[in-house]
Protein backbone atom coordinates (compact mmCIF):
# COMPACT_ATOMS: atom_id res chain seq x y z
CA UNK A 1 0.00 0.00 0.00
CA UNK A 2 0.99 3.57 -0.93
CA UNK A 3 -0.19 7.03 0.28
CA UNK A 4 -0.14 9.85 -1.37
CA UNK A 5 -0.87 13.33 -1.92
CA UNK A 6 -2.96 15.41 -4.20
CA UNK A 7 0.01 16.18 -6.18
CA UNK A 8 1.47 12.30 -6.35
CA UNK A 9 4.20 12.80 -3.26
CA UNK A 10 4.49 9.47 -1.82
CA UNK A 11 4.37 10.06 1.77
CA UNK A 12 3.39 6.72 3.38
CA UNK A 13 3.79 3.23 2.60
CA UNK A 14 2.37 0.19 4.46
CA UNK A 15 4.86 -3.28 4.35
CA UNK A 16 4.19 -6.88 5.18
CA UNK A 17 0.18 -7.20 4.55
CA UNK A 18 -0.17 -10.15 2.01
CA UNK A 19 -2.17 -9.17 -0.91
CA UNK A 20 -5.34 -10.48 -0.15
CA UNK A 21 -5.54 -7.62 2.91
CA UNK A 22 -8.45 -5.31 2.22
CA UNK A 23 -6.85 -2.40 1.81
CA UNK A 24 -9.00 -0.17 4.50
CA UNK A 25 -7.79 -3.02 6.87
CA UNK A 26 -3.97 -2.50 5.58
CA UNK A 27 -4.75 1.68 5.54
CA UNK A 28 -5.40 1.24 9.13
CA UNK A 29 -1.35 0.03 10.10
CA UNK A 30 -0.28 3.13 8.23
CA UNK A 31 1.17 6.29 9.91
CA UNK A 32 -1.42 8.58 8.01
CA UNK A 33 -4.00 6.76 9.04
CA UNK A 34 -2.49 7.19 13.18
CA UNK A 35 -0.99 10.70 12.80
CA UNK A 36 -1.91 12.08 9.99
CA UNK A 37 -1.27 15.45 11.28
CA UNK A 38 2.46 14.64 11.03
CA UNK A 39 2.70 13.05 7.89
CA UNK A 40 0.66 15.59 5.56
CA UNK A 41 1.86 19.09 5.34
CA UNK A 42 -1.29 21.61 6.93
CA UNK A 43 -3.68 21.97 4.03
CA UNK A 44 -2.58 18.77 2.56
CA UNK A 45 -4.89 15.68 1.73
CA UNK A 46 -5.11 11.98 -0.07
CA UNK A 47 -7.28 11.01 -2.52
CA UNK A 48 -8.07 7.85 -2.21
CA UNK A 49 -11.42 5.55 -3.24
CA UNK A 50 -14.43 4.18 -1.33
CA UNK A 51 -12.46 1.74 1.39
CA UNK A 52 -11.22 4.81 3.09
CA UNK A 53 -12.56 6.56 5.20
CA UNK A 54 -13.84 10.35 4.41
CA UNK A 55 -11.84 12.91 6.47
CA UNK A 56 -11.31 16.81 5.46
CA UNK A 57 -7.44 15.33 5.12
CA UNK A 58 -8.84 11.57 2.76
CA UNK A 59 -10.85 12.41 0.13
CA UNK A 60 -12.76 9.36 -1.21
CA UNK A 61 -16.04 9.01 -2.61
CA UNK A 62 -19.58 9.07 -0.62
CA UNK A 63 -21.05 5.51 -0.27
CA UNK A 64 -24.75 4.98 -1.51
CA UNK A 65 -26.92 4.69 1.83
CA UNK A 66 -28.81 1.57 1.74
CA UNK A 67 -31.47 1.50 -0.09
CA UNK A 68 -30.83 5.27 -0.43
CA UNK A 69 -29.21 7.48 -2.92
CA UNK A 70 -26.71 9.89 -3.03
CA UNK A 71 -27.41 13.57 -3.48
CA UNK A 72 -26.34 15.66 -6.59
CA UNK A 73 -23.52 17.18 -4.60
CA UNK A 74 -22.43 14.08 -3.65
CA UNK A 75 -22.64 12.52 -6.85
CA UNK A 76 -20.86 15.40 -8.71
CA UNK A 77 -18.38 15.23 -6.19
CA UNK A 78 -17.85 11.57 -6.26
CA UNK A 79 -17.70 11.95 -10.18
CA UNK A 80 -15.25 15.06 -10.19
CA UNK A 81 -12.77 12.57 -7.77
CA UNK A 82 -13.14 9.73 -10.34
CA UNK A 83 -12.01 12.05 -12.97
CA UNK A 84 -9.22 13.50 -11.04
CA UNK A 85 -7.60 10.53 -10.01
CA UNK A 86 -8.13 8.77 -13.55
CA UNK A 87 -5.97 11.60 -14.87
CA UNK A 88 -3.08 11.45 -12.29
CA UNK A 89 -3.10 7.93 -13.09
CA UNK A 90 -3.26 7.97 -16.52
CA UNK A 91 -0.12 10.38 -16.43
CA UNK A 92 1.60 8.81 -14.64
CA UNK A 93 4.76 6.36 -16.14
CA UNK A 94 4.10 2.13 -16.23
CA UNK A 95 6.33 1.63 -13.84
CA UNK A 96 4.64 3.61 -11.58
CA UNK A 97 1.31 1.95 -11.31
CA UNK A 98 3.07 -0.75 -9.66
CA UNK A 99 3.02 1.42 -6.62
CA UNK A 100 -0.81 1.75 -5.68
Amino acid sequence: LVVMMHNLQIVDYGLGHPGSVHNAYAFQATQLACKHKLVLPAEHWVWADSAYPLEPWCLSPFKRPRGGSLSRQQSIYNRYLSKVCHLHWIKRSPTDHVLT
